[in-house]
């Protein structure tokens, strides 16, 4: 456990020799098994909390998960590594926000926790309790932790005293609490576990809405294209219609050019102002009856 960037997943994969654990954050607790030197060894990390932020800010999924890594190897875990990276300046915000999420665990947990320090090659050959008692409240969270810590320098990854002496020191913690387990009540596991199942299924809830919402919005599109298309179809029936001749069989004229023209007709003269009177009107009488009638009013008028 630690605060996000802490090196979390670099120390678990440095216990268990290989890449285990993505150094991607993520959100859910991460299980993984291994071989070290004195056999068969399971590391669970859980996620991280922001350094600056209190419990109380916090996300609910997080707390949850820090609370069910516990029961991911049942009975429980031998220790807990609490990750604290040397170059990382703790102040008393830091030191609080540290404390209340740990303490979400309950205050047995300080018996079974070891604080395992990341980036040891920070310290430049300066001896670890020197550093230790530099920081005020590092010398506090080691206190609270009945003096355990060890340090990790996870440049020097081939170097297996280190491993050997973390076992060394777990084995330790675990005699020192009579080789019990860390274990949190079952009642707490699972009233987390049945909150986690309702939000679980509050998701899927939203998902399936979200879902039927898209589905809803693509059939709309679809007979919005299809109505769109039944439009150009009557448009272009239209446009044949204007373009070409009239479409009804009994009609005695032909859409022309935007003039109706009498079917039968092969050619159609405009009258001449050198035709006579009698020419005009035999030309007239191959144009619609409307615009013969206009055409006739307009001599009228002007005659």
């Amino acid at each position: 456990m630690g605060h996000k960037g802490a090196g979390k997943s670099t120390s678990g994969n440095t216990i268990l020799g290989r890449e285990k654990f993505d150094k991607k954050r993520s959100a859910q607790c991460v299980r993984r098994h291994g071989e070290v030197v004195d056999g068969p060894i399971t590391a669970i990390e859980a996620p991280g909390w922001w350094k600056n932020y209190t419990v109380e800010e916090s996300p609910e999924l997080l707390k949850q998960e820090m609370l069910l890594s516990v029961s991911l190897c049942p009975p429980g875990p031998h220790v807990v590594l609490l990750i604290i990276p040397l170059f990382s300046k703790f102040k008393e915000k830091e030191i609080k926000a540290l404390q209340g999420h740990l303490d979400l665990l309950g205050e047995r947990v300080w018996s079974h926790t070891i604080v395992r320090f990341t980036y040891g090659d920070y310290l430049l050959g300066t001896p670890i309790e020197q550093h230790i008692e530099s920081e005020g409240h590092l010398q506090w969270l080691v206190d609270k932790c009945g003096n355990r810590y060890h340090v990790l320098n996870n440049l020097n990854r081939s170097d297996e005293t280190q491993i050997k002496e973390l076992l060394e020191k777990i084995e330790e913690t675990v005699a020192e609490n009579h080789g019990c387990h860390f274990e949190i009540e079952r009642t707490i596991i699972q009233e987390v576990e049945e909150r986690k199942r309702a939000q679980e299924e509050r998701a899927k809830e939203r998902m399936k809405m979200m879902q039927k919402r898209r589905e809803n919005i693509r059939l709309q599109m679809m007979r919005g294209v299809e109505k769109s298309d039944t439009r150009s179809v009557g448009s272009s029936a239209y446009s044949s219609f204007g373009s070409g001749t009239d479409s009804r069989s009994d009609s005695p004229f032909s859409f022309v050019d935007g003039l109706y023209i009498r079917k039968g007709c092969n050619r159609m003269e405009l009258p001449s102002p050198f035709m006579s009177g009698d020419e005009r009107s035999d030309t007239m009488s191959v144009r619609s009856p409307a615009y013969s009638s206009n055409t006739s009013e307009a001599e009228d008028s002007s005659s």
